[in-house]
């Protein structure tokens, strides 16, 4: 047995003490699958401890402490959270206005607006009837309106 296993033995100890002590809890309130599952919870340290894995866990444990610490006593890191958070909410704000028409410096025609000049489309959708162009364009803008509406969305 290696002086490192010896010195992890308490904390095999401990582990599983403060599992049992919680199947015990479990156990005063009748709950008999937590209980059962509680037991294998306490015997895992154990497990651990006999296939040397638990120096693994101390350590992976240490280096996570250890650059928590770090990570709140810096002032740089608090600086980088902050200038992260500005970048987000830069992202979000700018991705908001993507959908709408705006017009464009130098009056240079949006994707949703025709260029001007430009000859109006003639096509149809295949199936649609053919209505007068603005009873029926007032008609679908309607009825868009209200599903927006309906939704919440003004």
């Amino acid at each position: 047995m290696t002086a490192d296993a010896v010195t992890l033995l308490p904390w095999a100890a401990l582990l599983s003490a403060i599992a049992v002590f919680f199947a015990w809890r479990a156990w005063k309130a009748g709950d008999r699958a937590a209980v059962v599952r509680r037991v294998g919870w306490a015997l895992v340290p154990w497990a651990l401890w006999l296939v040397g894995a638990l120096k693994l866990v101390v350590r992976i444990g240490s280096a996570v402490a250890d650059w928590a610490a770090g990570f709140v006593f810096r002032p740089s890191v608090w600086l980088g959270i902050a200038l992260a958070i500005v970048a987000v909410l830069l992202i979000v704000a700018g991705s908001r206005g993507r959908g709408k028409s705006r017009a464009v410096e130098g009056g240079a025609p949006t994707r949703d607006a025709p260029a001007v000049g430009a000859a109006p489309s003639t096509r149809r959708k295949k199936g649609s009837p053919k209505k007068s162009g603005a009873t029926a364009q007032d008609d679908d803008l309607a009825e868009i309106e209200d599903i927006l509406r309906r939704h919440g969305i003004e």
